[in-house]
């Protein structure tokens, strides 16, 4: 997921109205915000103080109401995931943690209806610093579980793979041992425990909530392992292919 970017912009004197682009595919189709809207405000702002203060509102409204609907189409997505019992957990933390968010928005939603010119500063700047210290690490959490969980299956083929080149080292060793084969192969079966031990530290990296930095860190960590043992995987097949191709002597 993409956090806006610039979701707020003061613009003073007409301090309060948000601008920014955002996340169309993911929110409402009027989410788009543009420099016409800053364009209506200063012409509602020449027609008095009740259309200027109506405007503002409109558009706050709007650009809030957005960002919930950002927040809605995240859960969706976490929620569609497919995930085990333990995988679970995490994801139910996550989503009760959007919730809460959500329930946030709505909150100032209400408050602009009775909010005036310099209410309407107000609620926007709260609404930016609470999106910038909680909601975009929030997102960032999301996508790093999203990104952790699409790649689940990539151990477990690893797993595989080595239980299946372990037999066919087995077969050759009983043939006539190699120890470069041998070695590799230790090589592999550690780097494919490390992998898999570093997959479980994500797992407790999200549910002790690690700042998503150092989540994303394990995670890339864990596939750089998982990386070097394939390495290892294809210095044994060439190996194997050798023996196999050899003429005997």
């Amino acid at each position: 997921m993409k956090a806006f970017t610039a979701f707020f912009l003061l613009l003073p004197p007409l301090a309060g109205i948000f601008l920014g682009p955002v996340n169309t595919a993911r929110a409402a189709e009027n989410c788009a915000i543009a420099s016409s809207d800053l364009t209506a405000v200063t012409a509602a702002a020449a027609q008095g103080l009740m259309v200027e203060l109506a405007t503002r509102r409109a558009l706050l409204t709007r650009t809030i109401t957005c960002a919930k609907a950002e927040a809605q189409s995240l859960q969706n997505n976490l929620n569609g995931l497919s995930v085990n019992d333990d995988e679970k957990t995490i994801r139910s933390q996550l989503s009760d943690k959007l919730n809460d968010a959500m329930n946030y928005y709505d909150l100032e939603i209400e408050k602009v209806g009775g909010a005036g010119i310099v209410g309407t500063q107000i609620i926007a700047k709260e609404v930016l610093a609470w999106r910038t210290s909680n909601y975009d690490p929030l997102a960032a959490h999301v996508a790093n579980f999203t990104l952790w969980i699409n790649d689940q299956p990539l151990f477990d083929t690893a797993k595989n793979r080595l239980r299946s080149i372990e037999n066919i080292v087995t077969f050759i060793n009983q043939a006539a041992p190699q120890n470069d084969l041998q070695n590799d192969l230790a090589s592999a079966q550690s780097l494919v425990q490390t992998a898999s031990d570093e997959n479980q530290r994500v797992a407790n990296a999200f549910l002790q909530s690690l700042p998503p930095n150092q989540t994303l860190a394990l995670i890339q960590q864990s596939l750089q392992s998982l990386s070097d043992a394939y390495q290892k995987f294809f210095d044994i097949s060439t190996i194997v292919r050798a023996l196999l191709s050899a003429k005997p002597q």
